[in-house]
């Protein structure tokens, strides 16, 4: 038996193969990038960077919610309010209401005032300290702005982004 060597006619081309490999790299690191921005919580789903405050804990009104939220899906946004014992009344400004649906509010409210710029909400509290969570789904896409605050007293400001 012989053996015959054959060699496979197949064309090299150098510069390709170098531009194949820098995009394959380029590409890797923006997989990375992503995986490091959804695990950071910057894509909408949970995440160390994605809880964010208004105000400070102690203050008439403080909040707590989620930076980065998601078109269609429902995030938290918990409302602390200090204040006498008795009937609260606090605000949300309009235009952020107007690019979400509210999912429910706990404790409910007794009462929804709807004025020109805000929703006034009643609740009755049986001490200084009140926490309202509401849960909200977001129907449109890009940055929100919102301001709460109590009737004739202090306000927050907050800044969420809607992702598709």
């Amino acid at each position: 038996m012989t053996s015959e060597r054959r060699d496979l006619q197949i064309e090299r081309d150098p510069e390709f193969q170098e531009k194949e490999w820098r995009a394959q790299r380029i590409g890797i690191r923006l997989l990375a990038l992503l995986v490091a921005a959804a695990a950071a919580g910057l894509t909408g789903m949970g995440g160390p960077l994605n809880d964010a405050e208004a105000g400070r804990q102690g203050d008439p009104v403080f909040v707590e919610f989620e930076r980065v939220v998601r078109q269609g899906a429902t995030s938290t946004i918990t409302v602390h309010l200090h204040h006498a014992p008795g009937v609260v009344k606090f605000w949300v400004s309009a235009p952020y209401l107007e690019n979400v649906r509210i999912a429910s509010i706990n404790p409910e409210p007794e009462r929804v005032v709807v004025e020109q710029s805000r929703q006034v909400y009643e609740v009755q509290a049986g001490s200084a300290d009140v926490e309202i969570t509401f849960v909200i789904e977001h129907v449109t896409v890009g940055r929100l702005d919102a301001e709460i605050g109590l009737v004739d007293g202090p306000s927050v400001r907050l800044g969420q982004w809607a992702l598709f």
